[in-house]
């Protein structure tokens, strides 16, 4: 499909062509595998964190290590990164890196899987976290780079989608696989292997498919907007993340992702903890309730990408999905005192819904108030709030539940999620990059 459009300026310019290529769709289904595979060590450890503190004869608080983790090396990392992405690697070998680390990460879990092997899960999840690392921000980079305006919103969730399955994926796969029987060392050992090799052998094989069928950009730009973006100059990396800085309306949104994601991290991280207190020795259904979190969150990405797709209405969708994720985490906590493992796993079906499915949508707001910059510098600092807000809330809540219980922990993070719906309707309705594409249009039917 090709479609030539004219960009009218004076003086007159030269007219690009713009194609959408079928190949677009295999470069994101690779990216999203790529992304699930370094997301599954996250809650791989924490999701069984009474078994492995057991085993491995450490902290609660050690195993909560394994997921803040990949807080820290983003929030120490994000920005030498970025200026490599940026500068000196194209989209084909940032993958490609996140894809190698990935190999190295699982290949390092067959030294974890004896009693004595905590220090090698720390060193895999150090290296699943610089895996994160080269990914988290690619989405929106992607989504512009192959696919065109009417589909960006809807690539990006894809995009996300991959990680948040991932995580998805790292919450059932260790119950499913590992005796929760702290006593019995030896079918635990057994367990820890079969998922090194399951890991292992799927990372290999990813690796593979991304060295020899990745490719960096389409020959031809899929969209006016991009065309546009072409033709101008490069502006240095300093100039970039310091003009985004001063930009008061993603200043509001950088805050609101933030706090938003950080608490979808902290949330994950102490889920374990909260639904013991209420279910003991119910270990396998805490994970198949991290599932449902994640997955009904996918769903719900994928339905906000198609409504931003249609409607552009970036405030709204955002003020909605805030104000409804803080609605239904009241009423899971409230829930929890039924005392029915059923009624959890509907409320945390309804919760993750709502506020899972912010990951993409954050990432397009942000990108619509910062256009023409660049969209992996514009992710990476949005990943970088995440992070900073995903340890504090992390080290609160779970202060907070050790020391006060579960009433007071839920207390704490429906207080933040009040304030993403106060910081959110603040934000602009400017959005440039839609309003670019829009006049573009306007004047190549005219």
């Amino acid at each position: 499909m090709e479609t030539t459009v004219a960009i009218t300026e004076n003086p007159p310019q030269k007219i690009p062509k713009i194609k959408v290529y079928k190949r677009r769709l295999w470069m994101l289904c690779l990216f999203s595998l790529s992304s699930m595979m370094c997301a599954v060590t996250f809650p791989q450890f924490v999701v069984m964190a009474n078994v492995n503190s057991c085993f491995y004869d450490v902290s609660l608080e050690a195993i909560n290590w394994t997921a803040m983790i990949f807080m820290i090396v983003y929030l120490v990392l994000t920005f030498p990164m970025a200026y490599l992405i940026s500068n000196y690697l194209d989209l084909r070998w940032t993958v490609m890196c996140a894809a190698f680390s990935n190999v190295i990460a699982s290949g390092l879990q067959f030294a974890s899987t004896k009693p004595n092997g905590f220090a090698y899960v720390m060193f895999s999840a150090f290296f699943s976290s610089m895996s994160n690392l080269f990914i988290l921000g690619i989405p929106p980079f992607l989504a512009a780079k192959w696919f065109p305006s009417n589909e960006l919103s809807r690539a990006c969730a894809f995009g996300v989608f991959g990680n948040q399955l991932g995580v998805a994926f790292g919450f059932v796969l260790s119950p499913l696989a590992v005796s929760s029987e702290c006593s019995q060392k030896d079918l635990i050992s057994i367990g820890k292997r079969n998922v090194a090799y399951i890991l292992t052998g799927v990372n290999v094989a990813l690796f593979i498919l991304i060295t020899f069928t990745f490719q960096n950009a389409p020959k031809l730009p899929p969209s006016a907007g991009e065309a546009q973006k072409k033709k101008e100059l490069d502006i240095p990396y300093k100039e970039v993340v310091l003009s985004m800085l001063k930009n008061t309306d993603f200043i509001l949104i950088l805050i609101t992702y933030g706090l938003m994601v950080g608490s979808y991290f902290a949330f994950g991280t102490t889920l374990n903890g909260l639904i013991l207190e209420f279910f003991p020795h119910r270990e396998m259904e805490i994970g198949w309730m991290g599932l449902l979190f994640i997955v009904s969150g996918l769903v719900g990405s994928l339905i906000a990408g198609c409504i931003l797709d249609g409607t552009q209405k970036f405030k709204e969708t955002t003020f909605g999905i805030c104000f409804a994720s803080l609605v239904t985490l009241i009423i899971f906590s409230g829930c929890l005192y039924v005392n029915q493992i059923w009624v959890q796993f509907l409320t945390i079906g309804i919760f993750g819904f709502f506020l899972t499915s912010f990951l993409p949508i954050g990432f397009e707001y942000g990108i619509e108030v910062t256009y023409p910059q660049s969209e992996a510098v514009c992710a990476c600092l949005l990943n970088a709030s995440t992070m900073f807000f995903g340890i504090i809330l992390t080290e609160m809540l779970s202060h907070i539940l050790q020391s006060e219980g579960p009433l007071s922990s839920n207390a704490a993070l429906t207080v933040t999620l009040f304030l993403c719906c106060v910081i959110s309707n603040f934000i602009t309705k400017d959005y440039k990059r839609s309003k670019k594409n829009a006049e573009i249009k306007d004047s190549a039917e005219k």
